[in-house]
């Protein structure tokens, strides 16, 4: 009998320390039977502006994450957020908050802060992952007493 531990998602059982995509969007580690996952889609903010007024978030064929378009109210037409605007010609005095604690107590987690230090100078949500160190063995189960 084997005496390593796994996990079952879906169905499907993982190897201890074996790291596992169940979908597109998420990244898991099985550790000692249990799993963390963090997201691999950026969940950043995208503010209206001048030239960006209406922008949403879709799902594009054939991509996994969904991206940032921007729809020009008048003429419906949509276009690439990030063929908005030339990169910034001024200082863009940087601003951010300070890094979150790792999501997860033990094992790998992530962490986010808010932060406009990016080409458009706009704030966005930046994630990153981070380990919490390793996640103690889960106690043997023991027989109920009568």
């Amino acid at each position: 009998e084997d005496d390593e531990e796994g996990c079952e998602v879906n169905g499907r059982v993982y190897r201890d320390g074996e790291v596992f995509q169940p979908s597109c969007k998420i990244q898991c580690h099985c550790l000692d039977g249990g799993f963390t996952c963090v997201p691999l889609c950026q969940e950043d903010v995208r503010l209206p502006t001048a030239d960006c007024p209406f922008p949403r978030r879709v799902e594009i064929p054939g991509k996994c994450c969904p991206e940032w378009i921007c729809e020009a109210q008048d003429q419906h037409l949509l276009r690439d957020a990030r063929a908005v605007s030339p990169p910034l010609r001024f200082p863009c005095p940087a601003w951010g908050t300070e890094w979150s604690a790792c999501s997860a107590t033990c094992g790998l987690g992530f962490a986010t802060r808010v932060s406009n230090q990016n080409r458009f100078c706009r704030l966005e949500t930046q994630r990153r992952l981070c380990s919490a160190g390793p996640c103690p063995a889960l106690p043997a189960a023991f027989p109920a007493v009568s």
